[in-house]
């Protein structure tokens, strides 16, 4: 049924890695494959995940520096996707965590929106973005950003209201909701895990005569709520190895940590093997690094946390924050260690 309807797909921002939100529009693009994607901005090096979509954006593609740097024009993103022609289409799906979900549309057209969280940079973290920011910290330019984010708060507070459905990812999400739109009873549709790709992977290559796991490792976009900085500083404090999978605005930081921190420890015979950041690798690759791990570390507070999931499935441990949607299916000493 849904398959004779023309169908838009509508994401924030198609300009980074890949991750747990990207996995989900791939998964759409299977049930849905003629199904368009609409967002702000397209970066489409650093976004090819997108390439099996007919990507349609917002007029701020044509702004200079705003598909790499979308965060100055936050302020611009109400009005790009409210201007976004989704006439034509009968159903709307919007993925969203922040602004997708206040995409106009008619009384006869169904809006279904999957919320990932309500935008963090303007509730629970947005203090932190202000002090990440050496632009935002400027005297001058501080007072002018906090008015800016007082207006998108308004104006988020009306876009919850525009999707004719909203699905948290999460029990967690569905919290946030509570708090901060004062939503009740919202139905929660865990993510989607590509079972079938990672068994066939386990099968093909399956782990013989497994020795003693050496290292440790994280899954993740590398951004500050992810707060990775903390398996950092553990497994340097514990000489433990830890692997790095994952690409993200924070990777220069973190690397830089990483041999700060190792030198600190040891200046004359700092191992820097001892943190390694691998940006990108294949399934094949990623499956053979949780067969052989000693545990998945996952210190931030997720939205769900699919790759938790993944390791499950090639019996790896789990050390994740108890908020994190993920440890909402993990039972606690058994699939995983829920820390606060």
């Amino acid at each position: 049924m849904l398959n004779s309807q023309k169908i838009a797909i509508v994401y924030d921002r198609v300009n980074t890695s890949f991750g747990g939100a990207e996995k989900v529009l791939l998964a759409l693009h299977q049930l849905y494959p003629q199904a368009d994607l609409f967002t702000s901005v397209y970066h489409s090096r650093k976004a090819q995940w997108a390439e099996v979509f007919t990507v349609k954006t917002s007029f701020l593609q044509k702004i200079p520096c705003a598909k790499r740097w979308h965060r100055l024009f936050a302020v611009f993103m109400p009005l790009a996707f409210e201007s976004l022609d989704l006439r034509e289409y009968q159903i709307i799906i919007s993925v969203s965590s922040a602004e997708a979900k206040g995409v106009i549309t008619r009384s006869d057209q169904l809006h279904f929106s999957y919320l990932l969280t309500p935008p963090r940079y303007l509730y629970h973290y947005q203090e932190n973005y202000l002090q990440k920011s050496n632009l935002l910290r400027w005297p001058i330019i501080k007072p002018l950003a906090k008015k800016a984010l007082n207006y998108l708060k308004k104006w988020d507070h009306l876009a919850i209201h525009r999707p004719d459905l909203i699905v948290p990812i999460s029990q967690s999400v569905a919290r946030r909701i509570h708090k901060y739109y004062h939503l009740d009873n919202q139905p929660v549709i865990y993510p989607p895990v590509d079972v079938k790709t990672f068994q066939s992977l386990m099968a093909k290559n399956p782990v013989k005569n497994k020795e003693q796991p050496s290292y440790y490792l994280v899954v993740s976009r590398l951004v500050p709520y992810k707060n990775i900085d903390l398996a950092i500083k553990a497994c340097i404090k514990l000489d433990r190895q830890l692997i790095i999978v994952g690409d993200g605005p924070d990777y220069k930081q973190l690397k830089k940590l990483s041999q700060q921190l190792l030198l600190e420890k040891n200046k004359k015979t700092a191992n820097f093997k001892q943190i390694i950041f691998q940006k990108r690798v294949s399934n094949a690759q990623l499956s053979q690094l949780y067969a052989h791990a000693q545990a998945l570390l996952m210190p931030g507070i997720d939205d769900f946390g699919i790759v938790a999931l993944e390791a499950n499935l090639h019996a790896l441990p789990v050390i994740i924050h108890q908020h994190s949607g993920a440890s909402e299916l993990l039972v606690d000493g058994e699939h995983a260690l829920h820390l606060n």
